[in-house]
């Protein structure tokens, strides 16, 4: 009786204590990317999303850039109204579109862009096998058996890496950007955690994931601390004055992502104030 009781008065303070609260973030006020001038709009930090919101609207209808050191920083600014949107990547939207009922994203694609991965200038032959990797990843099908699992929803494939005894193969990434890299009990996962996989048993080497910052992973490359960077990294021409990019492995939008204006359950607010997101 006295855990019943408990919970209950516990249940009753925390739906007080959440709708209080909800009342105070402000209502969207972003329903087309023309919306987006002169409003505070969350990326992540050292992302393309960050330059292409710092280049919208000129002079006069220019974008308040609010920098997250992780997309799910900046989601949960807009869940709590410090920013009126947040521009991020699709698939990774999609994610938090699906854990978040009080979350949207518009239909207006911001941009396209493509993700390839990373290695040093000069390194011509690490550049090549990559690149054979990737494209007997495609002819095998491997690639789109992971692709399936982890955006399709149709399998559940997993890359098996095969024991190795070569140098070690480092390979940059941070996981913090679902479903292509996130932390699991197991380790990092996720779309190129599979690719590095792919591409580590393809040189017959052991592979070794270093999780660091976003922003740091080009650095990284560049001077050596790590071999490839795999982590949604979208093509572009600043970035490769710094490395070389391999060949193109995927498709992806800068979307827009907003308050849906529908409230999420009272059982998962609940979760929220008691656990955490």
């Amino acid at each position: 009786m006295r855990a019943k009781w408990f919970w209950g008065v516990l249940i009753a303070f925390c739906i007080c204590f959440t709708g209080c609260g909800k009342s105070n973030v402000p209502e969207n006020r972003v329903f087309a990317i023309n919306d987006l001038a002169n409003k505070k709009v969350g990326v992540l930090e050292a992302s393309t999303a960050e330059v292409y919101a710092a280049d919208f609207g000129g002079d006069t209808a220019k974008i308040q850039v609010e920098k997250y050191p992780t997309l799910e920083e900046a989601v949960q600014a807009l869940r709590r109204g410090d920013v009126d949107a947040v521009l991020g990547d699709d698939a990774p939207a999609s994610v938090f579109e699906g854990k978040y009922q009080s979350l949207r994203i518009l239909d207006e694609v911001f941009m396209e862009e493509s993700y390839a991965g990373i290695v040093a200038k000069k390194n011509w032959g690490l550049l090549d096998t990559v690149n054979m990797a990737l494209i007997q990843m495609r002819t095998m099908g491997v690639y789109d058996s992971i692709f399936a699992s982890y955006i399709g929803g149709t399998g559940d494939y997993h890359y098996k890496l095969d024991s190795a005894s070569g140098p070690v193969l480092r390979i940059a990434t941070n996981a913090e950007f679902p479903p292509y890299e996130f932390r699991t009990e197991k380790g990092p996962q996720g779309i190129d955690i599979e690719i590095a996989r792919y591409i580590a048993d393809f040189m017959e080497r052991p592979l070794e994931i270093v999780d660091i910052d976003f922003d740091e992973i080009i650095a990284a490359v560049d001077s050596g601390k790590a071999d490839i960077g795999l982590a949604a990294l979208s093509v572009t021409e600043e970035r490769e004055r710094i490395v070389n990019f391999t060949d193109h492995y995927a498709k992806s939008k800068i979307v827009v992502i907003v308050r849906s204006g529908e409230e999420e359950s009272t059982l998962q607010r609940i979760k929220d104030t008691l656990f955490g997101d």
